[in-house]
């Protein structure tokens, strides 16, 4: 299975913003605690030959919710994401999908450095569903993780307001995934090994290292400090995954 996103939150003020910043760079102090919600398109297309070659695209609704914590020479993000919609072939045959994600990032100062580096875990269950097949409808697969990841930040004011560009970036290596397959959907008048379906389950299991499988992403965000205590955010998400086997 082959799935790459695009989320695009304020895409054009974010253009504008950069383009426009001419101001020169000042200290703020970063907050130890923050917390961002927010909601988004998805620009998204897969590939799951258990299906079919052709391609699935089209746009869906997604929401996130991050909390991060910076201390002790250290930052904590934590993100947890929710996408869902109706994705079509270039025969307009429908392939209803459903994304949950949690993304745990793990990062270390580099002296006066703006970047900060470190590790990652990404954890993902996605499902998919066409209505008009019979047997095999519902696929499903689910993967943790783990790799290193980077993060730039830059403080700076423009027109007396303070404002904040970061971009995280995470490439996940090594870990584990369950693929779609018999043990996710049963055709009527089969049954699982003998076991059950938790050992069936646990057998189906692939070891998720380079060569067979890669997640990674990419997440530019500019900041609006507009009060002491609340900001507003754009981000643009891009992530690929892919699950060969």
């Amino acid at each position: 299975m082959k799935r790459r996103v695009k989320s695009i939150w304020g895409g054009l003020l974010l253009l504008f913003l950069l383009a426009s910043a001419s101001a020169q760079a000042q200290e703020t102090v970063v907050p130890p605690k923050n917390l961002t919600i927010g909601a988004g398109l998805l620009s998204a297309s897969q590939i799951d030959r258990g299906y079919s070659p052709l391609i699935f695209s089209g746009l869906q609704g997604s929401v996130e919710a991050t909390y991060s914590r910076v201390g002790d020479g250290r930052e904590m993000i934590w993100t947890l994401g929710f996408s869902s919609g109706a994705l079509q072939n270039r025969h307009g045959r429908n392939l209803e999908t459903l994304s949950l994600s949690f993304l745990v990032v793990t990062l270390y100062q580099l002296g006066e450095s703006p970047f900060r580096l470190g590790w990652s875990n990404d954890n993902q269950f996605n499902s998919r569903t066409i209505d008009d097949f019979l047997n095999f409808t519902g696929r499903s697969d689910y993967f943790t993780s783990f790799g290193p990841a980077a993060k730039y930040s830059h403080e700076f004011g423009l027109f007396g307001q303070e404002f904040s560009f970061g971009a995280l970036s995470h490439l996940q290596l090594l870990g584990f995934y369950i693929p779609s397959g018999y043990v996710s959907s049963l055709p009527s008048g089969f049954g699982y090994e003998p076991g059950g379906f938790f050992s069936s389950t646990v057998g189906s299991a692939f070891l998720f290292h380079p060569g067979s499988a890669v997640s990674l992403g990419l997440r530019p965000e500019l900041q609006w400090s507009w009060s002491e205590n609340s900001s507003l955010a754009f981000s643009y998400n891009y992530e690929f995954v892919a699950l060969r086997n």
